[in-house]
C-alpha cells in the first residue's frame, strides 16, 4: 500500500505540476493574491508529504496503516482527478489538506 501511496501522491504532484498555471489564475480569479499563496502552500506541503514518506521507513505492521494509507491514497486520487477536471480551487484546496492530514496522521501513527 506504500507504493500506491507514494504512487498518488506522485501523480497528484504531476497533475499539479503540469497545469500550474491554469490552477493558480483560476485561485487568483476566485480568491486573489491570498488564494494563490494558500495554494501554493498546500502544494508545498504535499510535496514535502511526499518527499517525507520516500525518506522514512514506514512500519507496514501497525494496525493502522493500511487503513491509513487507503484513506490518503483515496483523497490523493480525488485530488488527481479534481486537478485533471480543473475543478473549483476551494475543492483542490481541501482535498490537497486533506491528503496532507492523512500522510501527518500516517507519520504520527507510526512514529516515524
Amino acid at each position: 500500500m506504500q507504493q500506491e501511496l507514494k504512487k498518488s501522491l506522485s501523480a497528484a504532484i504531476a497533475q499539479f505540476n503540469s497545469k500550474r498555471s491554469q490552477l493558480l489564475q483560476a485561485a487568483f480569479q476566485s480568491g486573489g493574491q491570498d488564494a494563490v499563496e494558500k495554494l501554493e502552500q498546500e502544494y508545498d506541503v504535499l510535496r514535502d508529504a511526499y518527499f517525507e514518506i520516500l525518506q522514512r521507513e514506514l512500519d507496514e505492521n501497525n494496525h493502522l496503516y493500511k487503513q491509513l494509507t487507503d484513506q490518503a491514497k483515496t483523497e490523493a486520487d480525488n485530488l488527481t482527478k479534481s486537478i485533471k477536471q480543473l475543478n473549483n480551487i476551494n475543492d483542490i484546496i481541501n482535498l490537497a489538506t486533506s491528503v496532507i492530514n492523512l500522510v501527518g496522521r500516517i507519520l504520527i501513527v507510526l512514529g516515524v
